[in-house]
């Protein structure tokens, strides 16, 4: 048996016992965000996109930032530098992001969109909001509502305050 085939089990379990227990917050969300990741990530590669969820994130976080550092990044997401240096080294080969030194401070590296790079964030953010219509079918804006104040209570209460992006 794969994990594909099992997952409906899983999934139709997890539901039996959340009518009869305590619902496991931490399980229902990773895997609502694991879902969701593999379904933007089907979206990129359906239509010849070569980003990965994290260069997504990254890409994004440096669109709505000025003067960003990757030790920025590494602080923002919780991530070790080395990691974020990884991800940033993939997104300049792809000529999506380049490195600028600080005109007050020539030992720091500020990270920017290239051209192309702001030309994949129109592209991405079009499958991303896309992506949100489809996932929020059905659901009312009073629903929409109670979630967002849900999720930034959720957010608030993990005491990672610097992290959380607000929307």
């Amino acid at each position: 048996m794969t994990f594909a085939t099992t997952l409906p089990y899983f999934c139709g379990m997890y539901l039996l016992k959340h009518q009869n227990q305590e619902v496991h917050l931490t399980f229902l969300l990773g895997q609502t965000v694991s879902l969701i990741k593999q379904k933007l990530v089907s979206r990129f590669r359906e239509n010849n996109i070569d980003l990965t969820m994290e260069q997504y994130v990254i890409l994004h976080f440096i669109n709505n930032k000025e003067k960003l550092t990757q030790q920025d990044i590494a602080n923002h997401f919780l991530r070790d530098k080395s990691i974020i240096l990884r991800q940033v080294n993939s997104l300049i080969e792809q000529q999506y992001v380049a490195r600028a030194t600080d005109k007050t401070d020539k030992r720091k590296k500020n990270l920017m969109l290239t051209e192309k790079g702001k030309e994949m964030m129109r592209v991405t953010l079009g499958f991303s909001k896309e992506l949100s219509s489809e996932l929020l079918e059905g659901v009312t804006e009073e629903e929409l509502s109670h979630l967002k104040t849900v999720i930034s209570k959720i957010q608030l209460n993990t005491g990672f305050t610097k992290c959380i992006s607000k929307f």
